[in-house]
């Protein structure tokens, strides 16, 4: 069997992969991955004098098809979550980004404080009813929504307003948090998926 032949055949084999890995992705979309990873493949190989040589490097630069196809899945979630308001598609599109770099990484951890926030502040507001003591206090025993041990020695600072005021931070907080996700992805670098050596390579 020809050098040429066997190549063809990890080809094959790596598209294969890659399908089967994709499966979560929309038909169209994956489609459409299919084709340009398989011209990658293709224009980059048969230019070289050593063919096989040629499939080797390129099927290493791109990685394993499973890799890739999280890479592609993680784009697409990207895509998807940048023109979203629900913060559980946006939080669970961040910790799949933070996987990629550092960028992802500061929008997961964005993400976890002013949802983490919001969340704090809306159980407050429910609790509120059940411990009137729960405040927004400071003092001694610390600052912040506490349920302070000594009140005489402590400052209240929103009263009856208590449940108004914290509910208004919470929607601001978790309306900003989103919008700043957002942002951030829309604004993100292009093309996480293809390794940028792939365009460029040279067969030797």
């Amino acid at each position: 069997m020809t050098a040429a032949p066997v190549s063809d055949l990890r080809i094959e084999t790596y598209m294969n992969r890659l399908e089967s890995a994709l499966r979560g992705v929309s038909p169209e979309y994956r489609n459409d991955i299919l084709r340009e990873i398989r011209a990658h493949i293709t224009d980059s190989a048969e230019h070289g004098v050593d063919y096989a040589g040629a499939v080797d490097r390129v099927l290493r630069l791109l990685g394993t098809p499973e890799d890739l196809a999280a890479r592609y899945s993680t784009e697409c979630q990207l895509e998807r979550a940048s023109r979203s308001f629900s913060p559980w598609l946006i939080l669970s599109t961040c910790w799949q980004w933070a996987k990629l770099g550092i960028k992802g990484t500061l929008a997961f951890f964005v993400a976890v404080i002013g949802y983490g926030l919001a969340l704090a502040g809306t159980a407050s507001v429910f609790l509120k009813p059940f411990s009137p003591r729960l405040g927004f206090w400071s003092g001694p025993e610390g600052f912040g929504i506490i349920v302070p041990d000594h009140p005489t020695v402590m400052h209240e600072w929103l009263g009856n307003y208590f449940i108004p005021v914290i509910a208004a931070a919470v929607f601001m907080f978790a309306i900003g948090t989103t919008q700043l996700l957002r942002r951030m992805m829309r604004k993100r670098t292009p093309g996480l998926s293809i390794p940028s050596q792939i365009q460029n390579l040279v067969c030797l």
